[in-house]
């Protein structure tokens, strides 16, 4: 099984982007499969580095290429398949890993999901991909690749003080975020700086041309 820097981990919900997902896993160090996921590694035919889960919902039939992949049986029921993929990405020397289809596949699913990589974040950088991004920061500053006219939320996760610049609505003198509609619906204007001062956010960038939902709000 390959070591890696960066691994894509693939999950059973609804895969956004799949173009943009297959970019990523030629990229990719490694790829792994919770259990489900490998449904859309065959879909997309990537051959993973491994799988792993309770192997309830692997797609049958397995494809030949498949012959050399490491199936890593875990049938703990009190985990999610994603905690035992995060383990083994852990296992392999993951230092960044890009979490596709991680929504969609029941709500119960999707909660779990975030719950469980807000948790986990920390030993390693997590990238949720899927109709744009999202990374869980933490305190320090961050200085924000985007280019102007770029669409971005900075959710609170649960709470934060932050000082944002460089965007249209800026957070001046560590704002206080809280988990909720603020931080939602932002735009890079300039070079956009993040300073977490305390807690974590998640900033969310949108796909290029995504249009913006009727809901959104501004983060003033």
């Amino acid at each position: 099984m390959r070591r890696g820097r960066d691994v894509l981990l693939l999950l059973n919900g609804d895969l956004r982007g799949p173009a943009a997902v297959r970019a990523l896993a030629r990229r990719a160090d490694a790829v792994l499969c919770a259990d489900g996921g490998a449904r859309h590694a065959r879909a997309l035919g990537l051959v993973p580095d491994a799988v792993v889960g309770d192997m309830d919902s692997l797609p049958r039939p397995l494809p030949r290429a498949w012959g050399g992949v490491s199936f890593v049986c875990d049938f703990d029921q009190s985990r999610s398949d994603l905690d035992k993929a995060l383990d083994l990405a852990g296992r392999m020397g993951a230092r960044r890993i890009l979490v596709a289809g991680a929504l969609g596949g029941g709500l119960g699913h999707e909660l779990v999901n975030l719950a469980v990589l807000e948790e986990r974040a920390g030993a390693a950088e997590i990238v949720l991909v899927g109709g744009g991004t999202a990374r869980l920061l933490g305190p320090g500053r961050h200085v924000l690749a985007l280019r102007r006219g770029r669409r971005f939320s900075l959710l609170a996760a649960p709470r934060a003080r932050v000082t944002l610049s460089g965007a249209r609505y800026p957070l001046m003198n560590g704002q206080v975020l809280r988990r909720g509609s603020r931080g939602l619906g932002n735009r890079a204007e300039g070079r956009v700086a993040l300073q977490v001062l305390s807690g974590r956010v998640w900033l969310v960038v949108d796909a290029p041309g995504r249009p913006t939902p009727r809901s959104a709000r501004p983060a003033a």
